[in-house]
């Protein structure tokens, strides 16, 4: 019995996290594609700069505040009562579905803000610790380099967050997480949201510092505002009024 609640807690977390929030948001209010502004990115951040800061506090809600925790609160010994692994296992498969979204062809966000919820329940202090040394790696990275470019923080802090596990002596299985939710970062940073950007760059970029650029600065190019300032192409088919 508990192995089938399980599978079906991971699939229905996987449902959940697959909400695009910023998606629905995006179409709801400016009648827009997200994915086709900035980065591409169906997340905050993205969201923020192309539709707006006061809506985005609404998306950012429900990342954080619903969407991560409810699964693992679903797990824990409040409801379902499965275990810490399950709980863990929900809070991947929630981040999972965030980036990896059914309802949008399997493109989505990074996670971040839906991670904070899932570490929320977890570990609080492992949240503060995180937020705090993202915080610190974006001030050192602004005073050294004079860039404003929360990217390598946060994948930095990323990094980190299994050593701080072990440093605050949290359960094993909340380690494994932090590890697993590294790869999994990784994953999505270096395939992007675009994977035909592969065929597009072929020749202009080598591969190789591709890579790099996406995992380090989770984009195509150095140029930062670039990169997030994007918007697609008029649209042939609609005629302006003097023409």
């Amino acid at each position: 019995m508990d192995a089938l609640a399980i599978v079906l807690l991971l699939f229905g977390a996987y449902l959940f996290g697959s909400i695009p929030t910023s998606y629905w948001m995006a179409r709801l209010v400016r009648d827009i594609d997200i994915r086709k502004y900035g980065s591409g990115n169906v997340g905050i951040s993205n969201f923020s700069r192309h539709v707006g800061k006061r809506w985005a506090i609404a998306v950012i809600l429900f990342d954080v505040a619903i969407k991560g925790p409810v699964p693992l609160v679903l797990a824990s010994s409040k409801v379902l009562d499965l275990g810490l692994t399950a709980e863990v296992g929900a809070g991947l498969a929630v981040i999972a579905g965030h980036n990896w979204s059914i309802f949008i062809r399997f493109s989505g966000g990074r996670g971040m803000g839906t991670v904070l919820g899932v570490i929320g329940s977890l570990s609080f202090l492992l949240v503060w610790i995180y937020l705090l040394s993202s915080f610190s790696i974006w001030l050192i990275t602004w005073a050294t380099t004079g860039r404003r470019d929360s990217s390598v923080s946060w994948v930095i802090s990323a990094a980190l967050m299994p050593v701080y596990s072990v440093l605050l002596d949290l359960p094993s299985e909340v380690a494994y997480y932090a590890l697993i939710f590294l790869g999994i970062t990784m994953v999505k940073r270096a395939t992007s949201n675009d994977p035909s950007y592969w065929r597009k760059v072929d020749g202009v970029i080598p591969a190789v510092k591709l890579l790099l650029i996406r995992i380090l600065f989770d984009r195509d190019t150095l140029s930062r505002e670039g990169w997030v300032g994007r918007s697609p192409p008029p649209d042939p088919s609609v005629r302006s009024e003097d023409s």
